[in-house]
């Protein structure tokens, strides 16, 4: 982390101030004097990323907490009942004073200043100070990410402040920015940063931006705008569709899909060539220390977890609906890559088992029951959950099976449903082992996609946002059982009471 000391006034007499700044210690303005202080600044940068600052109202339960229990296929596990400011957000009773929205909010506007202060001081190096080739890395880096910041404050709040700038006096307080004013800030962004960027990464960058990220999330952008009747465009699906065609069609990046879906989540297989933008953790050693307990708030009790989060019975129906057609004579095979349950598949004594054990034993000696109507999401697990402390399992921010989804979403939107058909099929063949699709038409297709998103980025906070953009949150809720759920009261959260009372262009 970088660290800045203000200048400091002191006071001589009632006429004249001096200003004096400390000889040893770095400033804002002497910071920025070579390519480590770019790079460190630019550490300080991609730090903020998901809220991983706070590591507990945060990364490890407000991120979760919010982007988790909102979706209509979630839960409050067995521990949750004991957090009330975690059950406000399960039951949409938060107000804006709540922990978690202040912290979301805050954490990704750190990042902004961060990410500003990299584009702005790295901009002002000489070619003496910083190659050329690196500062238009580091800037194009730093430029992903200010979009980044944006891009998931706009996902979450309704409205949010443009920072594109580092904050002075002047600009402290500012007043919040129309949606669309937001998006055409956000959509520049990623462009430019797509400009900049090498497709991809070595093994010496993993987890920085590429071009494959920036275009990833370029595409998401439009798609999301899409269907933000605020700020939408007739030509918005099309956008998208451009977008991920440099990747999939063009091969920018790449990418390609791994076959083995549980190893993308449970740390066996990090940064395959199916990620394209993946947080890098990793366990505590005598160097650093940088993990995570996700899984813990992920995990059941039965498997060492704490408990935190349950999904519901409908989210195994919606899975297991196609029947069992997969070539191996299963279900979708991403259903086991997803939630755990009472089923033959868990009950197997010689194969297919939760850390060594069948469901049935793992329930009966932690519940004194079957637990026949409980599920339990499996993803972000590492094989073994007991005793495994804080690990360096990495989380998957961006797949190339999203960007196959959204591009097919893309094409069917603008007509081209054969296509899109061929892409929902390679990620059904490879991920799910399912036949090809017998539907065709244009509105099948659609619900298909639904369907799709469903199979294959559960619990990867991407349910609630598909939910509003398709206009289906109210009937989701409504169909779960959230009664206390509004689509116009709860699409998106407040602004932070903090944020109200610090800034005067705010009421």
């Amino acid at each position: 982390m970088i660290a800045f000391t203000m200048l400091a006034l002191v006071s001589c007499n009632d006429d004249e101030f001096l200003e004096q700044s400390s000889p040893d210690q770095l400033t804002s303005e002497s910071f920025w004097r070579n390519a480590e202080d770019a790079r460190s600044g630019l550490t300080a940068a991609y730090a903020e990323l998901e809220s991983r600052s706070n590591f507990w109202d945060g990364w490890q339960e407000g991120r979760p907490v919010v982007e988790y229990f909102r979706s209509d296929y979630a839960m409050p596990g067995p521990d949750a009942t004991n957090y009330g400011h975690w059950m406000s957000i399960f039951n949409f009773t938060y107000t804006n004073g709540h922990t978690f929205v202040d912290v979301l909010w805050t954490t990704n506007y750190k990042g902004l200043n961060f990410a500003n202060q990299v584009i702005s001081k790295v901009g002002a190096m000489t070619s003496e100070q910083i190659s050329d080739a690196e500062k238009k890395q580091i800037i194009g880096e730093a430029t992903f990410l200010r979009a980044y910041y944006h891009f998931k404050l706009l996902t979450l709040f309704e409205q949010i402040i443009l920072r594109t700038d580092i904050i002075s006096q002047e600009t402290l307080d500012k007043e919040l920015a129309g949606r669309p004013e937001s998006w055409t800030a956000i959509i520049n962004d990623f462009k430019t940063a797509a400009e900049m960027l090498p497709p991809t990464n070595n093994a010496e960058n993993l987890g920085r931006a590429s071009k494959g990220a920036a275009l990833a999330y370029l595409g998401k952008a439009y798609l999301y705008k899409a269907g933000d009747s605020s700020s939408s465009e007739s030509s918005d699906f099309e956008n998208a569709a451009d977008t991920f065609k440099q990747i999939v069609d063009d091969g920018v990046g790449n990418y390609s899909l791994e076959p083995n879906f549980l190893s993308l989540f449970n740390g066996e297989n990090e940064n395959n060539s199916e990620s394209i933008f993946e947080l890098q953790f990793k366990s505590g050693d005598a160097t650093s220390w940088n993990a995570t307990a996700l899984h813990f708030f992920v995990g059941d009790w039965s498997v060492g977890g704490w408990g935190g989060i349950e999904a519901s019975m409908a989210a195994v129906n919606e899975m297991k609906k196609e029947g069992m057609i997969a070539t191996n004579g299963l279900y979708d095979n991403r259903l086991y890559g997803s939630l755990y349950f009472k089923d033959s598949f868990y009950n197997d004594t010689n194969t297919n088992q939760m850390q060594g054990y069948t469901w049935d034993v793992l329930m009966n000696d932690t519940y004194g029951d079957t637990h026949d109507n409980h599920v339990y999401f499996r993803k972000w697990l590492p094989n073994y959950v007991w005793n495994n402390g804080y690990v360096g399992v990495n989380v998957v921010l961006m797949r190339y099976a999203d960007v196959l989804l959204m591009y097919a979403e893309a094409l069917n939107e603008n007509g081209n449903t054969l296509k899109a058909i061929d892409l929902i099929n390679q990620v059904r063949n490879t991920h799910g082992l399912m036949p090809n699709l017998t539907v065709s038409s244009q509105s099948d297709v659609k619900a298909q996609i639904i369907h799709e998103r469903t199979m294959e980025l559960t619990l990867e906070s991407t349910r609630f946002f598909d939910l509003r953009r398709w206009g289906m949150l109210d009937q989701a809720m409504q169909a779960a059982g959230r009664i206390g759920f509004s689509a116009p009261e709860h699409s998106y959260l407040p602004v932070p009471l903090s944020e109200i009372q610090a800034n005067s262009k705010i009421d």
